[in-house]
């Protein structure tokens, strides 16, 4: 999947509501302990006033969590122990658990949690406040923290796997795509070689014939054979090496492959309601294509929807060949496609390689009822026939 295909993964908060968000925490952090700093008479200073002061201090380094998280954890622990400023700390711990090691998230509430806990300090520093909320309170920016922590290890390590896996899926499919190119000159090696292998066969035995052909006939039937020869041997060195070990693939598909394949997917147990027109005359790019796409519908037809059946049409007209398959999605939702009936296969891969070689179109799909169909057009060409170039006078 390429970047442009990749779903939209939206946040749920954007940059903007993010900002205003911190900057209202912020607000009430800032409220709620100078407003502890002036009513509650709690801490090493007696002085209301210069306990707002430390409290709006403690919280002035707040904004360095992400950077220094150690060091605002350490001032604002020692705030708290001295002067009873709760919620400096508190944003600290949490910074702390979040973007350092466990082992120094914990180390750091215990050393704010230890001597909080012990009843003497807190008579020493004057904490009243401490008895109101257990110590344990501590223990709750180390939880959160680290179940924040937790949810974006998994987050990253799921993104990650998703990355690995679209990465595997871009090699298969490009691994599906050479395949088919290879298996496509392989197809279109042997035709080609065929047809040229006749051509120079018919140009010898014109040649042969004597005195009955012209001399200038002679001459270019002679050149027409030498460069047909020539040729086809260039096919053979180019295309030559893309054969694999299991010999050359068959010719161009006759009229009677499609029946066949038809009577192959009943034998199987798909009820095929076929409707093909006869492919004699077509170029044989275009009967590989239609075939090879037939024979990739009533597969994948058999495969993920079993014993359902399909509807098959093959309409050819002077300039294209129409093909469309559609079937009754299976029990478990999956319909000629895949799963879901709309994810393509590897073998739906090959197909569009092969009709995009031809300049045609491919569609898969559901549609409004629910089937499964497959469409493809591929174009035909049309070769008018020209006016045989004009010989010397003695070839007239």
């Amino acid at each position: 999947m390429s970047t442009a295909e990749r779903p939209v993964r939206r946040a749920l908060l954007t940059p903007p509501q993010l900002r205003l968000l911190l900057v209202a925490g912020f607000a009430f952090v800032v409220v709620k302990s100078v407003r502890a700093a002036l009513t509650e008479q709690a801490g090493l200073v007696t002085s209301p006033a210069a306990s707002a002061v430390v409290a709006v201090a403690l919280c002035a380094v707040l904004p360095l969590c992400r950077r220094m998280p150690v060091a605002v954890a350490a001032v604002t622990g020692a705030g708290f122990l001295l002067e009873s400023q709760l919620w400096p700390v508190f944003i600290a711990l949490y910074a702390v658990t979040v973007w350092r090691s466990r082992v120094v998230a914990v180390a750091l509430t215990g050393a704010v949690f230890v001597p909080a806990a012990f009843g003497p300090y807190r008579e020493l520093v004057n904490m009243p406040q401490v008895m109101l909320f257990p110590c344990a309170v501590l223990a709750v920016p180390l939880a959160v923290g680290l179940a924040a922590r937790s949810q974006r290890d998994l987050t990253g390590s799921l993104a990650r796997q998703l990355e690995h896996l679209e990465a595997a899926n871009r090699l298969r499919d490009e691994q599906v795509r050479m395949a088919e190119r290879a298996r496509i000159a392989r197809e279109m090696h042997d035709v080609l070689a065929h047809r040229l292998s006749l051509l120079v066969l018919h140009t010898g035995v014109l040649q042969r014939r004597g005195e009955a052909v012209p001399e200038p006939v002679r001459e270019r039937l002679d050149l027409l054979r030498t460069t047909s020869a020539h040729a086809l041997d260039d096919l053979r060195d180019l295309l030559g090496a893309l054969r694999d070990h299991e010999g050359p693939v068959p010719l161009a598909p006759t009229a009677d492959d499609l029946p066949a394949l038809v009577a192959e997917s009943e034998r199987a147990g798909t009820r095929v309601r076929a409707r093909t027109d006869d492919l004699a005359g077509l170029p044989a790019a275009v009967r590989l294509a239609a075939h090879r796409i037939v024979q990739e519908a009533l597969t994948n037809a058999r495969k993920h929807a079993p014993g359902m059946p399909v509807d098959l049409t093959v309409a050819v007209t002077g300039t294209t060949v129409a093909i469309r398959a559609e079937n009754e999605c299976g029990v478990a939702g999956e319909g000629a496609g895949g799963p879901d009936g709309g994810s393509r296969g590897y073998g739906l891969v090959g197909i569009a390689e092969r009709v995009a070689a031809l300049h045609g179109e491919l569609a898969t799909g559901r549609a409004a009822d629910g089937r499964f169909v497959l469409t493809a057009e591929l174009p035909v060409p049309v070769h008018p026939v020209e006016e045989p170039p004009v010989l010397s006078g003695a070839a007239r």
